[in-house]
Parts: C-alpha cells; structure tokens; sequence
C-alpha cells in the first residue's frame, strides 16, 4: 500500500477536529449538515491562503469554521433545535458567540473527539450503524467509499447511513463523554465496536485489498487515540490494541489469502511483524493483573500463545482450550464456539470437536449458510477417519464457498479423500 502524502494526512486529522466541534453543535442527527460547515471552512481557507498563509493553521481553522458554523445556524433558522449542550447553554443565560467560542477552543477538541466516538458507539443503536457512523465521522470516509468495504451487492452500511438520523432521534443519542453511572456500558459498547470495525475488515474470503487493510488501520488508530484520553486510558483499551496488534501483525502474510481457520497453520511465521508482536505484549502487560478474564484480556492470551509459538506444532492448546472455556461463560458467541471446537480438533480431539458443535444453538443456521462451518466440519470428520461424513461435509462448503480460491482448495480436499478411497478399494482386491 502507497504512503498516503503527509499534507493529505493533515487535511484529514484538521477535517476530524473540526468534525468533532461542529457535530458537537449540531448533533449527531445533522451529520451532514456538519460535514457541509466543514468543507466550506476548508474552501474558504484554501481561498484565503493564495493571499496569506496563517501562522498558526489549527486555531485559524477553528474559528473559520466557527464562523461557518454560526452562519449555517443563523441562515437555516436553528438557534431553538441544536444539540441538547448548546440549547442548555443558551437557556441558561448564554449567548452563541460564547457557547461556540468555547466548544471551537483548543482546549476542547480533544474531549469533542471523544464525545463524537461515544455517540457513534451508542450501545442502543445497531452495531452496523455504529460501525459506518465511525468510518463516515471519525475517518470520513465517504458513501461510495464504504460500499466498496463489502461485497458489492450488500449496501447494509449505506442503507443503516440511510436511517441514522430517525434512530439517532429516536433514542437520544447525545454527543457528550457519559457520566460516571453511564460510563461502563457506554464504553464497554464503544470498544466492541472498535473491535468488530477492526475485524470486518480482517476476518473475510476474498483478497485483501486496500479498502479492507485501509478499515482496520481506521480501527487501528481509533483504538490508539483512546489511549490518549485519561478517561479511555483503561486496562480494556489496552487488552484491546493487543489483540489488535496481535492480528496486524499476520497482515502482510496473509495479503492476497483469504481468512480462514483453514489456513493458519500454513503462515510463514517468520514474516510475521515482531515490531507489531512486540508492542502487542507490551500493552498487554500494560492492562495490568486486574479482570484477566475480561473478553479482550482472554483474547490477547489466546493470540499470544498462537504468535509466541515459533511453529503451529509448538502451540500449547491445552492452555488455548482453557481459555476459551472461560472466554465462552464471558462471551458466548458462535465465533468462539467455532474458535474451541477448532482448539479441540487441534488438541486431537475431533470427535470432541463434532460433539461441541452440533450442541450451539444456533449451529442449524450456521451450518446452512457458512462456508467455513462445513469445511471445518470436514476437517473434523477426516481427523476422525469417517471420510463418507469429511466429503459431504467438503462439498456443501464448497456449494458456500464465496471465492474461486476457496473452491479450489476445497475441491483438492475432496479429490485428496476420493482418490484415497479408490486407492484403498483397489488394495483389497
């Protein structure tokens, strides 16, 4: 992937500064028209700059688009329907001009940011939502740009984009940090959101491309700036850039292979990342001895021993199993389901592993629509020596499969097991 130019780097970090003040005025169910106030502060500063160069950009920015922003509230009639902060403010005795001179501070970006992250990741909306919300305010990518993170024919991201002002309505989404009685579940929501953003892009079955890798380093970063709020700055925050660390590490390796459990034990762990490796310990110790069984603390356990291990054979997966025993009472996901049966076949326990599965409530359905369900399945049932059960198993993943890549693995795994079958048939006679 190209180096994105440093000043297309700076436009973009000025564009979320002065995002965060702007949405902080208007709310966030009026995201476009704060997204228009932006970009006209930026037209008028390029404007300006052919006559003279500010010296200091960043506050002349925050004024100008301070000033745009009290021209766009003054011009559509909205002093009485702005965010619940400013008409507090207001009604307490407070005029425009001091309310926006305050939040177009310096001083108060950085807590606008923060504000504009836990609106975004409100837990009462849906998790896609939140996740566009944060690619549209956080990174501003645009609609078009968004469409191309999924298979071309899915448009959830843009139809949620679609809906968001209503549900923002609808459940009061505020841009504050919340109080002290709210701050848990707000920012447990906030970090799982952080988490599937970053896995969206990770976890798929087609080729990386740089709109996927350019999704998790979005997360990546929005991850990181959390360790520069005292109020984020927490144990889980750091658990969670681990495991984010842990998995970017493997990026370059897996560049053009698609994401599967079928494949891990063929990366060339050599290649990994140990700069990325490193740094993913190093947060790790940094989330401190308190709540090791928190979701993302068990998570980064699990990545470590899979990365520390410098070969697949030397990977302790009596500890892995343990762990994800207690991740499921913490977590209980089908993805971690899927994670402990894979554990179990690797410990040579496949029939565990069959059992484990066909036991999630919601194994029908998986099994119905997932690829890697079945073909895990067929792994399981060929460990296991019941190869009639591996091939049927192979052929319905390969019926699912969503890539050409994919289907030609599968279908050596099949022809592998058939000529097997023949060739033992002609021993006999």
């Amino acid at each position: 992937m190209s180096p994105v130019p440093s000043a297309t780097l700076n436009v973009q970090h000025e564009s979320r500064r002065l995002l965060a003040c702007t949405v902080r005025v208007f709310g966030l169910h009026r995201l476009d028209l704060a997204m228009q106030v932006v970009e006209k502060t930026f037209e008028e500063a390029a404007a300006q700059a052919w006559f003279r160069i500010p010296p200091d950009p960043p506050a002349f920015h925050l004024a100008l688009a301070k000033q745009k922003t009290h021209d766009a509230i003054r011009q559509q009639g909205l002093s009485g329907r702005l965010s619940k902060e400013v008409s507090l403010a207001v009604e307490g005795g407070h005029n425009m001009e001091e309310v926006l001179q305050k939040i177009f501070s310096e001083t108060e970006v950085g807590h606008s940011r923060l504000a504009l992250l836990f609106a975004c990741c409100h837990p009462a909306l849906p998790l896609r939502l939140r996740m566009a919300l944060l690619l549209r305010t956080m990174y501003t990518f645009s609609e078009k740009d968004i469409q191309h993170f999924r298979h071309s024919d899915d448009l959830a991201l843009l139809k949620e984009l679609e809906t968001a002002p209503d549900l923002l309505l609808q459940n009061g989404v505020l841009v504050n940090v919340p109080s002290p009685r709210n701050f848990p579940p707000r920012f447990e929501a906030l970090l799982e959101t952080v988490w599937h953003l970053f896995f969206e892009g990770f976890d798929h079955s087609e080729k990386t491309v740089f709109a996927r890798r350019a999704i998790c380093d979005a997360a990546f970063r929005l991850g990181s700036s959390l360790l520069e709020h005292p109020a984020t700055d927490l144990p889980p925050t750091y658990a969670l850039m681990s495991v984010l660390c842990m998995f970017s590490a493997r990026f370059d390796v897996r560049r053009g292979r698609p994401s599967s459990f079928l494949f891990l034990d063929e990366k060339n762990r050599a290649k990994w990342n140990p700069a990325l490796i490193d740094r993913g310990v190093a947060y790790y110790e940094k989330a401190g001895e308190t709540d090791r069984n928190s979701e993302y603390h068990l998570l980064a356990q699990v990545l470590m021993e899979h990365t520390l291990a410098p070969h697949p054979r030397f990977t302790n997966w009596n500890r892995i199993l343990d762990l994800y025993n207690i991740l499921l009472h913490v977590r209980p996901t089908y993805h971690n389901h899927l994670c402990y049966a894979w554990s179990l076949a690797k410990n040579q326990q496949p029939s565990a592993a069959i059992q484990h599965l066909f036991s999630v409530p919601t194994f029908s359905g998986h099994l119905l629509e997932d690829w890697q369900t079945n073909a895990l399945l067929g792994d399981f049932y060929r460990q296991a020596k019941n190869l009639r059960e591996a091939i049927s198993f192979y052929r319905s993943a390969l019926q699912k499969a969503p890539t050409a890549a994919l289907q030609r693995m599968l279908q050596k795994k099949i022809l592998s097991l058939e000529t097997g079958k023949m060739k033992k048939k002609k021993r006999k006679f």
